[in-house]
C-alpha cells in the first residue's frame, strides 16, 4: 500500500510513489511479471492527478523496474539478486527479524536445485491436467500401483532409450522408482549381502556410497585416469559383487569413458562374476555434440544395470528415477519384490508419459542445454578476468564445474571467504572415499541455481574473495 506525506516541505507526490513501488519491486513485495495498477485507477485511489501516477510510471520504466507491454498495462521486471538482496536507506532493520546463518548467502553455487524459472510449469500443467481426466473413471485412480510402475510410462522409457542412449529393453525390465538412492536400495536388497564387495571409483557419488554402506557391503575404490574407472589397480583376487561407475559423465572430474575402457569393464565384470551399475545421471545435458551411448548399449554380457533419472530435466525436487535390469535376472527380481507397491505417484507418472511420448521431453532438454551452455560460458568468461590463474574444467555436459587454484589452498579458508562476501561454494573433499587423495587446489561449483544475469556479479564476489 502507498502512503503519501502531504504536508509542506515533503518530496514531491510523484517521487514518492516511484519510490515506494522502486522499494516494494526490490524487497520482492512485487514479483516479476505482476501487473501494477493501471494510472487512472491508481491515481482515482491516491487521490492525485493521473499525471502524477504517469511522471512515477515513466522513471520506474526508464530506470529498468518495470516495462509497459501494448494494450496490457505496467508490468514489474526481473531484478539482478544483487540488487534484490539490498534493502534502502530509509527502510528500518526490525530488532524482531530472525537471521539465519544462511541470509547473507545470495548466490548458492549448489547443483542440487534448480532456479525456479526452469520448471516447466505449463508442460506439467498441460499433462497434469490430461494424466487427471484421462484416469477420472479408472480404478487406477484410487487403488495401490504394482511394484514396477505405470506401463504406459515403461513403455515411453523403453522407446526413449532406445532413441537417445542406444539402449534397447523391454517394459517389463524397467522399474519406476523414487530416485537413484531407492534404486540403488532395491539392488542391494535384491543381490543380498553376499560379503563380496563393491568396486566405485575414486572420487564418486557420495550418497551411493551411503547407500551401500547401509546394506553392509564392503567398498573398495579404484582412482580414475583420463579414460576414466582404472581397473588396473584392483587385485585379481578381490570380490566384487557389483561395480558402481558413471561412464558417459564421471563425476565429478566429468571425463567420458572410451569405448576401448568401456570393453574391459564389461570383461573385468565376466572375469569377477560382477554387475556393473551404470549411472546416467545427466546424459542428455550435452553443450556441444550427441550423447554418447550408454555402456549398457554395448552389454553383449548382460551385466549391466542401468540407472536413470528425470530429476536432472524436469527439477531436483521431482523424485523419479528408473532401473533397467539384465534379463538374465529379471523374473527373480520382480518375484523377490512382488509383494512390494509402486511408491512413486500415479498421476506424475501418467503425466511424465505424456510428456515422453508428446516430445515435450524432447524439448525440454533442447532448453536446458541451451540455458546451462549459456550459464557455464558466462562463468568462463567472468574467471578469464582472475588476475590469479584459476581454471575451469572443460565441461561438456552437466550443471557444475570444478575450479582449480594454482596452488594448495585450504578448503574451508577459501569457503568461508566467499561465504563472507555472499556466495556459498563446495569442496571436493566429499566426494573421495580416501580423503588423503583429494587434490588440494580445487573446489566444486554448481550452476544451476543461479540466473545468467546474475553470474558476473558472482564472480565480481569471488574475486574479491579470492585474489589475495
Amino acid at each position: 500500500m502507498i502512503h503519501l506525506n502531504r504536508s509542506a516541505g515533503s518530496s514531491p507526490l510523484y517521487q514518492q510513489i516511484y519510490q515506494q513501488i522502486k522499494s516494494d519491486i526490490l524487497q520482492g513485495y512485487l514479483a516479476p511479471d505482476e501487473k501494477l495498477l493501471g494510472t487512472r485507477t491508481l491515481a482515482k485511489m491516491l487521490s492525485v492527478s493521473r499525471n502524477t501516477v504517469d511522471r512515477a510510471y515513466m522513471q520506474l520504466t526508464l530506470e529498468g523496474y518495470i516495462e509497459s507491454r501494448q494494450n496490457a498495462g505496467f508490468y514489474v521486471l526481473k531484478m539482478p539478486k544483487a540488487f534484490q538482496s539490498e534493502r534502502t536507506l530509509t527502510e528500518p532493520i526490525s530488532k524482531t527479524e530472525a537471521k539465519s546463518d544462511d541470509d547473507h548467502i545470495v548466490y548458492d553455487l549448489t547443483n542440487s536445485s534448480h532456479t525456479s524459472n526452469l520448471f516447466p510449469k505449463k508442460v506439467w500443467k498441460k499433462h497434469y491436467q490430461n494424466a487427471l481426466d484421462e484416469l477420472d473413471k479408472a480404478e487406477q485412480l484410487s487403488t495401490l500401483q504394482p511394484f514396477q510402475g505405470e506401463y504406459k510410462l515403461r513403455k515411453e522409457i523403453s522407446r526413449y532409450l532406445e532413441r537417445i542412449r542406444g539402449v534397447k529393453c523391454h517394459p517389463d525390465q524397467i522399474i519406476i522408482t523414487s530416485g537413484l538412492q531407492q534404486s540403488l536400495d532395491y539392488i542391494c536388497q535384491f543381490l543380498g549381502n553376499t560379503k563380496r564387495s563393491v568396486l566405485m571409483e575414486d572420487p564418486s557419488y557420495p550418497k551411493a556410497r551411503e547407500i551401500f554402506k547401509k546394506n553392509h557391503y564392503p567398498i573398495i575404490t579404484a582412482d580414475v585416469d583420463e579414460k576414466g574407472l582404472e581397473l588396473t589397480q584392483v587385485a585379481e583376487s578381490a570380490e566384487i559383487e557389483m561395480i558402481y561407475t558413471t561412464p558417459s559423465h564421471q563425476f565429478p572430474l566429468g571425463m567420458i569413458m572410451p569405448i576401448s575402457r568401456r570393453r574391459e569393464l564389461l570383461s573385468f565384470a565376466e572375469a569377477h562374476n560382477s554387475f556393473i551399475l551404470e549411472d546416467d545421471y545427466d546424459s542428455e545435458l550435452r553443450y556441444y555434440q550427441r550423447p554418447i551411448p550408454a555402456l549398457k548399449s554395448i552389454d553383449y554380457l548382460d551385466r549391466v544395470i542401468y540407472l536413470g533419472t528425470f530429476s536432472k530435466i524436469l527439477s531436483p525436487s521431482f523424485r523419479m528415477g528408473y532401473v533397467v535390469l539384465p534379463e538374465q535376472f529379471t523374473e527373480s527380481f520382480l518375484e523377490k519384490f512382488k509383494l512390494y507397491n509402486s511408491t512413486v505417484n500415479l498421476l506424475n507418472q501418467i503425466a511424465l508419459a505424456n510428456i515422453l511420448s508428446s516430445g515435450d521431453y524432447d524439448r525440454l532438454v533442447r532448453k536446458m542445454n541451451h540455458v546451462f551452455k549459456k550459464r557455464y560460458e558466462a562463468f568462463k568468461k567472468e574467471f578469464e578476468q582472475f588476475n590469479a590463474p584459476i581454471k575451469l574444467s572443460s565441461n561438456v555436459s552437466g550443471q557444475y564445474f570444478l575450479v582449480t587454484f594454482p596452488d594448495k589452498i585450504n578448503q574451508c579458508d577459501v569457503i568461508k571467504r566467499a561465504e563472507k562476501e555472499g556466495v556459498r561454494v563446495y569442496d571436493t573433499m566429499q566426494f573421495w572415499q580416501e580423503k588423503a587423495a583429494c587434490p588440494q587446489e580445487s573446489l566444486f561449483l554448481g550452476f544451476s541455481k543461479i540466473d545468467l544475469e546474475d553470474i558476473p556479479d558472482c564472480v565480481r564476489r569471488l574475486r574479491k574473495a579470492w585474489e589475495n
